[in-house]
């Protein structure tokens, strides 16, 4: 699938709305559960355009347990073909384990991309990219928790302070690799968009990895804002939307279309905006 490519100052990126499917009845029922599933199932029907990428939270699904699974595995069936699945399990393990989170993803589910937590050490970025690369080839992804927006600010402040570092971890990673650096666009970040200081870190600037950006609208960051924090950055980055458009599913699927709809047009008129000279 060939996205279009903006030109900002001279840089090329894209900027990309990831459609969320995290069900959450408000009533904690199963049955309502069920319904707000649907609600998202009916919302990517009722899409024109398809989103170029879903991002799928795993917590929504194996909360239910058995039927869970079931309807985890019928959602990635039935979008695979028209759009790209992400997986947000945000794995990270030992060798042996990840390597069972890596086969259910990319072998059971075929998924494209997944989201992982470094904190276990490099071998987690090392090995999720080498799997994804061997599995799903082109349209592969993994993006690794970098400046995540919930993040430990007291003992373990550390651990949110840590994003350069992982940055250069993921980029020894995929230039390990291929010295060319062709396998950049594998390797994203996790960087949230209530996180204005990480990206304004100087290494940001010269990444050409992706970024995945998640706090746009329920969280209290505007489509506006985040754009405005990543003018100045070339890469790819995916804003991933599900609270503020479908509410966990329990409103009408008709609705969730207007806002979604009505969102992707401000970002396209926010990236026109952005494309002019000033």
């Amino acid at each position: 699938m060939n996205l279009p490519t903006t030109q900002v100052s001279g840089k090329s990126r894209n900027r990309i709305l990831c459609l969320g499917v995290d069900p959450m009845p408000k009533s904690g029922l199963l049955k309502d559960w069920l319904d707000c599933y649907e609600n998202h199932v009916e919302l990517f029907d009722l899409l024109e355009t398809k989103p170029h990428w879903v991002k799928i939270n795993l917590a929504f699904f194996i909360r239910w347990g058995r039927l869970g699974m079931d309807k985890l595995e019928h959602a990635c069936e039935l979008l695979s073909p028209h759009t790209k699945v992400l997986l947000d399990g945000k794995f990270g393990e030992i060798g042996n384990s990840l390597n069972q989170y890596l086969e259910f993803a990319f072998d059971h589910l075929c998924v494209d991309g997944i989201t992982v937590n470094p904190f276990m050490g490099e071998h987690i970025i090392g090995s999720s990219l080498q799997k994804a690369l061997s599995m799903r080839g082109e349209t592969a992804r993994v993006f690794v928790l970098g400046a995540t927006s919930e993040y430990p600010q007291n003992k373990l402040s550390a651990f949110g302070q840590s994003y350069a570092e992982i940055a250069e971890a993921c980029a020894e990673t995929h230039l390990a690799l291929d010295p060319s650096g062709a396998l950049a666009p594998h390797i994203g970040l996790v960087v949230g968009a209530n996180r204005a200081d990480a990206l304004a870190h100087p290494i940001f600037k010269k990444n050409t990895s992706p970024l995945l950006m998640p706090g746009v609208g329920a969280q209290g960051v505007t489509l506006a804002q985040a754009t405005a924090l990543t003018r100045e950055l070339a890469q790819d980055i995916i804003f991933p939307v599900s609270r503020s458009i479908c509410e966990g599913g329990n409103i009408k699927p008709m609705e969730m279309k207007q806002r979604f709809e009505s969102m992707q047009t401000e970002l396209d008129s926010l990236t026109s905006q952005a494309r002019r000279p000033s």
